[in-house]
């Protein structure tokens, strides 16, 4: 769980700024152009241990001793997202206003992996990995705090 709170706090931060290249609203369903840049997140072979334990501060509070785990998903900005299949696209959100990162469980029937290795560059450290199977797609979004 802790490792899940402090990569989720990684993964907003390149979400945002990832959701700096967003363009502008669309609206429809089949063959319509996603209005935001999504994150493909790729499973990470053999990732080292970090050897850090953080003090996380975001809007919904503190988080004192997360301890951070191992490297896990990479996570790549789409260049293009086209609806294949699916209802109309949520017309009035605006990737502006994107605050957060949601993500979603990711599979394609075809996907044997990504076939690469490389070297990841980040704030703890810099490591040679191999990436595996696409397993989250992570989109830029907003939220409304229920009373």
């Amino acid at each position: 769980m802790v490792k899940a709170r402090a990569f989720s706090s990684v993964l907003l931060a390149v979400a945002i700024i990832a959701s700096s290249s967003v363009v502008a609203h669309a609206g429809g369903g089949q063959g319509s152009s996603v209005n935001a840049t999504l994150l493909d997140c790729y499973v990470i072979e053999n990732g080292t241990n970090s050897p850090y334990v953080l003090t996380l501060v975001d809007q919904f509070g503190t988080r004192g001793h997360v301890r951070v785990g191992q490297a896990r998903l990479l996570c790549t900005p789409t260049t293009a997202a086209t609806v294949e299949r699916g209802p109309v696209l949520n017309g009035d959100f605006d990737p502006n206003l994107a605050d957060l990162v949601k993500c979603y469980g990711a599979s394609s029937p075809l996907d044997t992996g990504a076939d690469a290795v490389v070297t990841i560059n980040d704030p703890f450290g810099a490591e040679t990995v191999k990436l595996n199977r696409l397993v989250v797609l992570c989109t830029p979004a907003t939220k409304e705090v229920v009373p």
